[in-house]
């Protein structure tokens, strides 16, 4: 087995284009992709100006007027309704979203427009706005009943979007939602503890291409794309020595292995452990390379590296059995051309659908679910969410993908191998 292992090492190592597929272009592509989107992924929104219109329907100081009325013919304490009022000043719904609209960091990216109804939509409809936020009638006074004495309807914000479905549209929807979220937060909190609202216009999420799950530390554009096309040429591996064992079979190579009493299952296992020692000998590479070169991982840190090296040795084995069923196809259908597109054109789709080569966030959710179910999707998911800090609990489903695909690839390229006695 070893002198499998040995040959199919040797004859990569002496062939240039390969070295260069496996080696040189990902780390080329990690410095030109990490540069070059660094400033995106890092949240840099300088090119970033999402235009709205703000239209404002409703009479903040008559809607708040109107509530401190109701409030003062409660015969409430003094102090009560001291407190209530100034709550009632503090949390005023209109208010807070202006606060955030032109908070200082949103204002780097984000253009308010103060205008009327039907200039809105027509500047929306000709795309010279992102979108159009009103403030129906009566939404402080509405806003106030549901945020202090949890009555009345919610208080509704009217938005229209661009119909092209601009990105900087889903950026302000964001901006929106967190908003939202924040308040209706806040009101709960301070309905159930009967405490004082607080001003929610705080600083907001940074706006841009980070990559960020729950509250752990956003993934930098060189992690990401060292990592993405670290899983991307990997798959390349299955590809070449797929090919080198159809070159086999064709010299006759395949055929005195077999005639020297080796099973041919045995020469098939060869090529699963050549795949699996290579892609983990190309991905230690690539990892530590990126890293020198790069500085795109911690040197320091003994335990990421475990983690790092945990993922990396459950996809080298699954890289493994794609090599033993791409080495089982070419050679039971005779046909080299089926490693040759496999190289070509399935490693780009795998590479687009686990999000190789931009996150994958904003795709549809087919894609994303199809793409976490390729080898390459699955793993990058998991060295994603091990450079985020997050426990090995949230890899598991990962790995378990990846041990659930290798066996099903290696079984299925031992039922279609060839036995003795089959074409040659």
């Amino acid at each position: 087995m070893k002198n499998f292992i040995w040959k199919d090492f040797v004859v990569i190592v002496r062939n240039r284009s390969d070295i260069i597929v496996l080696l040189l272009m990902p780390l080329v592509l990690i410095g030109i992709l990490g540069f070059a989107l660094g400033g995106l992924m890092a949240g840099d929104t300088s090119g970033i100006d999402v235009q709205v219109a703000l239209v404002e329907e409703d009479d903040a100081d008559a809607g708040l007027a109107r509530f401190t009325e109701e409030l003062e013919a409660m015969e409430l304490p003094p102090e009560a309704a001291a407190e209530l009022e100034e709550t009632a000043e503090n949390i005023q719904p209109s208010r807070l979203l202006q606060d955030v609209l032109t908070n200082s960091e949103i204002e780097e990216i984000l253009t308010v427009n103060y205008l009327a109804s039907d200039e809105a939509e027509s500047l929306l409809a000709e795309g010279e706005l992102d979108a159009v936020v009103t403030l129906p009638e009566n939404f402080t006074y509405d806003g106030l009943q549901a945020m202090i004495w949890n009555e009345g309807g919610p208080a509704d914000i009217h938005v229209m979007l661009r119909e092209d479905g601009s990105l900087y549209a889903d950026i302000f929807t964001d901006v929106l939602e967190g908003f939202v979220e924040n308040v209706n937060l806040e009101s709960a909190i301070a309905a159930a503890a009967g405490l004082e609202v607080q001003e929610t216009a705080g600083p907001v999420e940074e706006i841009g291409g980070a990559v960020t799950m729950s509250q752990n530390e956003p993934v930098q554009s060189m992690q990401y794309y060292a990592v993405g096309m670290a899983v991307m040429f990997v798959l390349y591996t299955a590809g070449t020595i797929a090919e080198k064992a159809f070159v086999e079979k064709r010299e006759q190579v395949y055929n005195r292995i077999i005639l020297s009493g080796a099973h041919p299952v045995k020469y098939l296992s060869g090529k699963w452990l050549s795949g699996t020692t290579i892609a983990l000998l190309q991905l230690v590479i690539l990892f530590l390379l990126s890293t020198l070169l790069f500085r795109t991982f911690p040197f320091a840190s003994i335990d990421f590296w475990l983690g790092m090296m945990l993922i990396t040795v459950v996809l080298a084995v699954c890289v493994g059995s794609l090599t033993s069923l791409v080495t089982s196809l070419s050679i039971r259908f005779e046909n080299e051309a089926i490693a040759t597109i496999f190289s070509g054109g399935m490693v780009t789709l795998a590479a687009f659908a686990g999000g190789s080569f931009f996150p994958l966030a904003a795709m549809p959710d087919v894609i994303t679910a199809v793409g976490n179910w390729t080898p390459n999707g699955a793993a990058m998911t998991g060295y994603l969410l091990w450079i985020q800090g997050f426990e090995l609990t949230a890899l598991r489903p990962f790995l378990e993908r990846l041990i659930l695909l290798s066996v099903v690839m290696l079984a299925v390229s031992v039922l279609i191998f060839p036995r003795r006695g089959a074409s040659s």
